[in-house]
Order: C-alpha cells, then structure tokens, then sequence
C-alpha cells in the first residue's frame, strides 16, 4: 500500500507541475529507457527526433521519477499473484484479488502509456486516477483480508445498512471522477470565487453537453492546458462543486 501511495502522490506531482508530456514516448524518455537527455548532444538529437515536443530535462526527468517506481510496483504486483497462486491452498491465502489486483495495474501502466500517446485526452488521464483509486482499494481489502482472521461480531440495527454504504461509495466515486474530469479538463480556475462562480450562483454561460462529453475532439490534439471554451469548462467546475455538497449531505 505505501509504495501504491507513492507511485500516486509521484503522479499527482507530474500533473500538478504539467509534465505530463516530459517524455513523448513510452516506456522510455525521447529514447532512453534510463535517464533522460541532459547533454548538449542527446538534447540536439533528441529534438530532431522528436520534433513537436522540445526536451525539458527538469519535465522530463519528474515524468521518470514517475515511471520507475509505478514499475518497481508492478514487479510486486506481479510478486503478490504468484505467492497467492503457490499458497492457493491454503485457506488463509487470498488468490482473487491478487490476481485481479496484477490485471488491474497491467491495464494502469497501458492507461500510463495512453496518457503519454493520446497526448493527455481528459477521458483517459480521468481513467487512469481511477485505475490509481482502485488499486489502492484493492490492496487494503487485500491488507484486511490477510489481517483479521475472525470476523468482528456487529450487533443487529448497529451502523448504516450496506445499502447505504454502497449508495454513498457510488458516490464519492462520482465526486473523485468529476475532480479528475475537472483537472483534465483545466477548469479549476473556471470559477474564481467561492461559494459563487463568477459572481453568480448559476452562471449563465454554462455549456453541460460540451463539458460531458467523454470522447471530446479527436486523435492526434494536444489536450495539455485544455480544447474546452470557458462555458464548457465553467459547467464542469460547477458540476465537481454540486458533487462536493452532495457527498457531504449524504455521509
């Protein structure tokens, strides 16, 4: 979990500080599949090479600092299957989520390579912070499941029905979704202000069938610093607010 923790937070960085594209290609970095261009040389041939993406060696390297550790990971993952599927026999041994968890980060390093390839379409970079959320879900069910040997006795009526776990969960998945959707789509500065947008509670200028639109242009846009026109990407800031107050009303 700690190193699934930290391929996240190495993640969020390279967003945040919009090195996303540090490296053109995939797995590798401009060609090198360890370190990155940094001399004079390597750089000249590098932007020959790659002529719509100009070597930033600081980029470049946070997007690595990224990659490394998401494949140390994956190694692990790969680890957990394997040990689960020697010790299937034993009846304290979890074999589904293993497995699961090692298909589920398969499919995380193919989204990390879209992210890359698409050229940070907001549908697929969206997906891969979910992909993050749910493998890091699956190795504390994981930690559960090897760590309490006996269920814990709950009295009758005690708590919230799992009904309503599952409806608020659904939930918070939502809101989770609509932030990442709102970061890719560079709409967080959308509405200046707070609690109002604009000055206003309902903007006017609000364009919804733009802003949910998953499968937004198409192949070959740089989609880095947004394509949405500031009514489209009002509609999403607004929309990721309604989901914030609908989950607090709903815990």
């Amino acid at each position: 979990m700690i190193a699934a923790l930290a391929v996240m937070m190495l993640g969020a960085y390279v967003r945040l500080s919009d090195a996303g594209l540090g490296c053109p290609d995939w797995p590798g970095c401009y060609g090198h599949l360890f370190g990155v261009p940094d001399t004079t040389a390597e750089i000249s041939h590098a932007n020959e090479a790659f002529p719509g993406s100009r070597v930033r060696t600081d980029k470049a390297w946070k997007e690595m600092a990224h990659r490394y550790p998401a494949g140390i990971f994956g190694f692990l993952t790969l680890a957990l299957a394997v040990i689960a599927l020697r010790n299937r026999k034993d009846v304290h041994q979890p074999v589904a989520v293993p497995i699961v968890l090692l298909g589920l980060t398969l499919f995380q390093a193919v989204l990390g390579m879209w992210t890359v390839t698409l050229l940070l379409k907001p549908l697929v970079v969206t997906a891969h912070l979910l992909g993050g959320m749910a493998i890091l879900s699956l190795l504390w069910w994981l930690v559960l499941q090897t760590s309490i040997r006996h269920p814990i006795p709950v009295p009758p009526n005690a708590g919230i029905s799992l009904a309503a776990a599952i409806v608020v969960t659904a939930l918070l998945v939502v809101q989770i979704a609509l932030g990442g959707w709102t970061s890719t789509n560079y709409a967080a500065l959308a509405c200046p202000d707070f609690p109002t947008c604009r000055q206003q509670w309902w903007p006017a200028a609000m364009d919804f069938e733009q802003a949910l639109r998953p499968w937004q242009k198409g192949l070959g846009i740089d989609y880095e610093f947004g394509v949405l026109e500031s009514p489209a990407r009002t509609a999403i800031h607004v929309l990721h607010r309604i989901g914030a107050v609908v989950v607090v009303l709903s815990m």
